[in-house]
């Protein structure tokens, strides 16, 4: 199985396109682009950003009714910190709705988050997965997964100040989740 590990805010949410029951509708361009990766690859989604905090459930509902390309299987859960007498430990937070909270100014980076995922879900057999985020709070050991959909205002079809899932992003992430 193909991974994508997929932000909303700044991928396919750039520019909003109106509004529905589930908030702000994606540019269809960036859609267009999603689409075009999981037709070359038949990778399924993950969702990272925090639109998940809403449930997988309410992920899996609007994905069906803006009929959004490809399947949703899951959705990353949130990690947070917390101070345990004079320690510090981490929490899977996942039943919670909270936003990643900050400690000292510092969050848990999200590719401790999609670490955790792949470490608990063996059972799909991963073959490869490819990071879409705007942000770089990824790993060290995930810079050759990670396609920024930022900084591409070069790109010839960039729709805003260089955030989105442009077509060149959309390459480079077919290239890393076919490189098997």
């Amino acid at each position: 199985m193909k991974i994508i590990f997929l932000d909303i805010d700044g991928v396919l949410h750039v520019i909003s396109q109106g509004h529905d029951e589930y908030g702000g509708i994606f540019h269809p361009h960036l859609v267009d682009n999603l689409k075009y990766i999981i037709d070359q690859t038949d990778a399924k989604i993950v969702i990272t950003s925090s639109w998940r905090k809403s449930s997988l459930i309410i992920m899996k509902e609007m994905w069906a009714h803006r009929n959004l390309p490809g399947e949703v299987i899951d959705t990353t859960a949130s990690i947070y910190v917390f101070k345990n007498t004079n320690n510090f430990q981490f929490y899977n937070g996942e039943r919670e709705l909270k936003p990643t909270p900050k400690f000292r100014g510092y969050c848990i980076p999200r590719g401790c988050e999609i670490e955790y995922w792949l470490k608990c879900n063996t059972k799909h057999q991963i073959q490869s997965y490819v990071i879409l985020d705007d942000d770089t709070d990824m790993l060290l050991s995930q810079q050759n997964k990670f396609v920024q959909c930022s900084g591409n205002i070069e790109d010839e079809d960039c729709i805003d100040i260089g955030y989105g899932l442009t077509k060149k992003c959309a390459e480079k992430a077919i290239q890393i989740l076919n490189k098997i």
